[in-house]
């Protein structure tokens, strides 16, 4: 199974215990599956790399796709390019290009979580240029919150009132005037300017959970102009008040820390818990006794129990897009439990069988650099990305 970008389907019923995996990032959003994709946007010349990303929802039932959000920059230099070099044409889809390019600039959308319609992510840009002897840089990074209804930003006070918003807000420009001086000491001097030039941006955040209760963590979008691509400082989680909405998602979320995840039913208790770089699925009956589902690549941080309200038209939908995920992964696998299984099939789902969905993986940390750890959309890749030069070393 893949880590950080799988869902995960447990069934248990009187055939025993079964789980699969996909390469899918899926939520339910009004009562609706919907997938989240990434696609790359491709205008490489033969010297000049040039890879934008758009992101798209996609609602499983009616099978139509929205774009949520797309990079403008990446376009934006491709048609300058154009401009500067009308006798050069972009490549092809099967065509290769200059292994080391002159100008190579890219963009990457990050989910980093979602809970309930809200998507949050992170917005990397990095430009490099060869000029003669001569090097130059630049990158940005900055997060944000899609809905994922209406494809558009929302603030702190969209979603947990103005009231708490005016609060963590203030709140996050006191912590970073405060740590601002000691984080610019301890910074290389070629960063110290840029480093102190930051400022909080409400719209720069992401929501988290913990003990199954909302916080925003605000992040300081950056730009550097040096080799390395940036760490945008993280300012700590804030709690906030639960709105209505958060309510209505609150028994998809864990509790316990994470090397022991736990979601409580009735009757049971299904346990996610770490066992060095994987976490196994475990499904606790009455008398404690114990069921494995199987191994996941990561901690799972959210399910969705589908139960009588999934509709046998939305069943149909999520079969259909395990399959077709199936066919473009090799990490996809069907694993099933022993026949000792079957008990639990039978004591705790009775006639019906007990279905589960595990949505996600660990969520991004703060301050770690971007690795397995972060949870990246599946993509629609055109195969020029590698061409982009050395993978980024973040500061």
């Amino acid at each position: 199974m893949s880590g950080g970008d799988s869902t995960y389907w447990v069934t248990s019923d009187s055939a025993g215990l079964k789980m699969r995996g996909a390469p899918l990032l899926l939520a339910r959003v009004d009562g609706r599956f919907v997938e989240v994709y990434g696609a790359d946007d491709d205008h490489s010349y033969a010297d000049a790399v040039y890879v934008g990303q758009r992101l798209f929802v996609r609602d499983l039932v009616r099978g139509d796709s929205v774009e949520l959000m797309t990079d403008t920059v990446v376009p934006r230099l491709a048609r300058d390019y154009a401009r500067a070099h009308p006798r050069e044409l972009p490549l092809g889809p099967d065509e290769e290009g200059n292994p080391q390019p002159t100008i190579s600039a890219t963009a990457d959308i990050e989910v980093l979580t979602v809970h309930g319609p809200y998507l949050s992510y992170e917005y990397h840009v990095d430009i490099d240029t060869l000029l003669g002897e001569r090097h130059a840089a630049a990158h940005r990074v900055r997060r944000g919150v899609i809905d994922l209804r209406t494809a558009s930003a929302v603030r702190v006070g969209a979603l947990f009132g103005e009231a708490e918003a005016q609060r963590v807000e203030l709140d996050a420009v006191r912590e970073w005037n405060q740590r601002r001086d000691s984080l610019i000491a301890e910074t290389r001097p070629d960063a110290r300017r840029e480093l102190s030039a930051l400022v909080v941006d409400p719209s720069s955040f992401e929501i988290r959970d913990r003990a199954r209760e909302p916080e925003v963590m605000f992040s300081l979008p950056m730009e550097t102009h040096t080799d390395l691509s940036p760490r945008a400082p993280t300012l700590a989680g804030r709690p906030v008040a639960a709105s209505l909405w958060w309510t209505g998602i609150r028994e998809q979320l864990s509790t316990g820390s994470d090397s022991l995840r736990r979601w409580e039913r009735p009757g049971f208790t299904v346990e996610v818990r770490a066992e060095g770089e994987h976490a196994r699925v475990v499904l606790v009956g009455p008398a404690r006794r114990e069921f494995s589902a199987g191994l996941v690549a990561t901690p799972v941080d959210r399910m969705q129990w589908l139960d009588a309200s999934v509709t046998e038209e939305a069943r149909r939908a999520l079969r259909k897009a395990f399959a077709d995920a199936s066919l473009h992964s090799e990490n996809s696998r069907v694993a099933a439990a022993s026949a000792r299984g079957a008990w639990i099939g039978a004591r705790l789902a009775g006639a019906a069988s007990v279905r589960l969905e595990f949505f996600g993986a660990r969520p991004a940390a703060a301050l770690k650099p971007r690795g397995p750890s972060r949870m990246v959309v599946p993509q629609i890749r055109s195969g020029r990305r590698s061409r982009a030069g050395a993978p980024r070393v973040s500061t």
